[in-house]
């Protein structure tokens, strides 16, 4: 079975084809991969013309799409059809930045390839085995009623990752903190494979700093700037001007705020201090949650390959037992990167969530 994944992130949409001749238990290339970058996507109808040149000679047997936000009525993969559809539109409010691109995505697709089904493979889903206590906010109940609560996102990554750290960990029951540092960057807390606790929320705006987010802030400050702002200039800044960017003055890219510091730019230090303080703070909070930790996971662009944020971490971590080996390399293996006397694990793993969209599409054709 020749399977499309599309995962559509907030930089770029990831495009792979895998040929599975069997369930795979163990990650499998993809026979084809490319990528379009946002950034190059310059007028509407562009990013039509892009996927088509890239898919308009390819064979395929089905197609997975990355959608960030299903909400509490998707708690597995669904074959897409109208009403799957107008769910993902519904729920773009909540994930401004993923699901209309989403649905653009399975749009396209649907006129380049009419006859070969779609799968919608959910960020939200692996996070529905949380208890009540941590997915219910605080406000009044009527929230939860009305269908506000913590969903979390990264699900995929997270699911990926949970396995994988069991398989190099050789044991099926673990505590996990996985942090899922990238564009967007989350944590998740998993015990015996299963979501517990996360670091986004109702939107995948809580939590982290992150690029251009802000993650969580006082809910003060927005009735505050409420009365000085209009909803559509909060929201930008919140979700574009935040974050990385935001504090730094200089770039969301954590490899530009990196080289300034090294440069003694105090801005970018401010920077990477305040996004190490704010990690460490909630990996803590994920810790606690768990009672213990056996291992802790480095995933996403910056968790795989910006060793200084690794090791300002777990030096932060230290009264734990928590301690990094001398290795520096971001190695393209996933490693165990803890020192022999380290009394938690410390892992360095590759997320594959093309992979694990393939995986889940052949089990929903299966």
């Amino acid at each position: 079975m020749k399977i499309l994944v599309l995962n559509s992130g907030s930089s770029s949409i990831k495009c792979c084809i895998y040929d599975f001749a069997n369930f795979p238990d163990k990650l499998v290339d993809p026979i084809w991969a490319d990528k379009i970058e946002w950034k190059n996507i310059e007028k509407k109808g562009a990013i039509k013309k892009e996927i088509k040149s890239l898919l308009s000679d390819k064979k395929i047997d089905c197609i997975g799409h990355r959608i960030v936000h299903g909400g509490k009525k998707y708690r597995a993969s669904i074959v897409i059809d109208n009403e799957v559809k107008k769910e993902i539109r519904k729920f773009a409010d909540l994930a401004p930045l993923h699901n209309l691109a989403d649905l653009e995505g399975i749009e396209i697709l649907e006129q380049l390839f009419p006859n070969t089904p779609q799968i919608a493979v959910f960020d939200t889903a692996f996070h529905h085995t949380m208890p009540a206590y941590a997915a219910i906010y605080s406000g009044p109940y009527k929230w939860f009623e009305e269908g506000i609560q913590r969903f979390g996102f990264h699900g995929i990554s997270f699911q990926y990752c949970s396995r994988r750290a069991n398989e190099l960990l050789e044991q099926e029951s673990s505590r996990l903190v996985i942090c899922h540092l990238g564009s967007g960057a989350s944590l998740c807390a998993v015990k015996n494979g299963k979501s517990i606790n996360t670091t986004m929320g109702f939107t995948p705006l809580e939590g982290l700093m992150m690029d251009t987010r802000c993650g969580t802030v006082d809910p003060g400050i927005l009735l505050y700037l409420s009365k000085k702002k209009t909803l559509n200039e909060l929201s930008k800044e919140l979700y574009e001007e935040s974050g990385l960017l935001g504090i730094s003055g200089i770039s969301s890219d954590m490899r530009d705020i990196l080289d300034k510091v090294s440069q003694g730019n105090e801005r970018a230090k401010l920077t990477i201090d305040i996004y190490v303080h704010r990690l460490v703070s909630m990996i803590g909070s994920m810790i606690a949650t768990l009672g213990g930790i056996d291992a802790l996971v480095f995933t996403g662009g910056i968790g795989e390959n910006a060793f200084p944020i690794r090791q300002q971490v777990c030096d932060s971590l230290g009264f734990l037992g928590i301690h990094l080996s001398n290795h520096q390399s971001n190695s393209p293996e996933d490693l165990v990167l803890s020192s022999s006397d380290s009394k938690v694990k410390i892992l360095l793993i590759h997320t594959q969530e093309t992979f694990e969209i393939a995986r889940e599409c052949w089990q929903k054709m299966g």
